[in-house]
Formats: C-alpha cells, sequence, structure tokens
C-alpha cells in the first residue's frame, strides 16, 4: 500500500512499486492530492520511500522502475522532494541531484542531468538477504552515479534543522565507526540554492 507519516521535521511519503501507479490508478490520484498538501514551515524535510529504485547502474534490476520514474519523476522535482530511498538491488549506492523529465520518445533526450530542484537516489537494499549481493554494474559507472558499491551495510540520516541533513553509509564489515561514503543534504525548499556536498572523512 501507500501511505505518508510525520516524523518530527520530515513528512515521509510510502509508494508501492508493485501496486498500479499509473494514471488515474488510486495510487496515482492519492499521490496528486498528498504533494500539494505537505506544510514545509511545519515539516521541512520531504521524503519519499520506495522498493524498487527509479535509478540504478547495477545489471541487476537495471531500468525496472523507469515506468514510475517517468509517472512521479516531475512531481518528485515540482514539489522539490529532498531524498528519494530504495531497496530491491542487494547493494548501495547514491545518485547526484539528477532529473530525466526532458525526456520523451521523440526527443531522444534520455541522459539524466543535473538539476538542483531534483531528489538525491540512494538504494539501500544492502541490510541483508539470502540471495547476497549485486556484483554486476554498468561500466563505465554513469555521471548521475556519485557512488555505488557491493557491500553489505547500513545507512543513517540525521536531519540536524529545518535547511541541513546529514546521511551516512557503513559498510557492515568495518570493525571502526567510519563510514564509506556521506553527504550533506541541502533542504530542496529552505535551500534551494545550494548544492549536497560529499562530506569530508
Amino acid at each position: 500500500m501507500w501511505y505518508s507519516i510525520k516524523r518530527a521535521s520530515a513528512y515521509i511519503i510510502v509508494l508501492s512499486s508493485y501496486s498500479a501507479y499509473g494514471k488515474y490508478t488510486p495510487q496515482y490520484k492519492w499521490l496528486e492530492k498528498e504533494l500539494p498538501k505537505v506544510n514545509r514551515t511545519e515539516t521541512p524535510w520531504l521524503i519519499v520511500l520506495m522498493h524498487c529504485p527509479m535509478y540504478n547502474s547495477y545489471a541487476h534490476h537495471y531500468m525496472e522502475g523507469e515506468t514510475m520514474r517517468v509517472m512521479y519523476e516531475p512531481w518528485f522535482v515540482e514539489f522539490k522532494v529532498d531524498v528519494v530511498f530504495a531497496g530491491h538491488v542487494h547493494a548501495y549506492e547514491r545518485s547526484e541531484r539528477i532529473s530525466n523529465i526532458a525526456y520523451n520518445i521523440v526527443n531522444g533526450l534520455c541522459t539524466p542531468i543535473r538539476d538542483q530542484s531534483a531528489p538525491i537516489y540512494i538504494t539501500i537494499g544492502d541490510g541483508g538477504n539470502l540471495e547476497g549481493l549485486v556484483t554486476s554494474m554498468t561500466e563505465p559507472q554513469p555521471s548521475y552515479s556519485a557512488f555505488r558499491e557491493p557491500s553489505f551495510g547500513h545507512g543513517i540520516l540525521d536531519i540536524k534543522n529545518r535547511t541541513h541533513a546529514y546521511f551516512g553509509w557503513h559498510r557492515n564489515q568495518d570493525g571502526y565507526a567510519v563510514e564509506a561514503d556521506s553527504v550533506w543534504l541541502h533542504n530542496r525548499y529552505w535551500n534551494p540554492l545550494k548544492a549536497s556536498s560529499v562530506a569530508a572523512l
């Protein structure tokens, strides 16, 4: 199912990758009404969760989230979603702030571009599973992919205030608390012109 929850300063929207999401479906109509309702003064951070990633440079499940991306990415940009978390792919990947909303079947503009109005997409399907890790990746690494690694791990999102949040990803096998990847997130609504920055290690 799909639903929304408020947690402190975050408004979290959970979407269903495996329920109908096309135009005029219940999920589509719900999201169309839900996004404009978000009060960014009350809940500055807008976060979306889903199972299947919209951007994924691993060979496993490659482009599987494309139809949902085509439907909902324009809304994510319009309503300044800060970050989109997904699983499904048994590995870790973080994107740049990108969008591909200019693409249609006629113009051929199929390469995602940097877009400071767009969310960061984080695939974190590496918490643990029976099947093992996905290690096969598309090569070369796409320009939209900021960091990727096929390791078991976990992430922590720490919202500092209405303009800044910190996300860090840890490998599970590391014997010490050093992040393998980290990024400062600058809120798209309250700090729209500031690019997110990789945290210094």
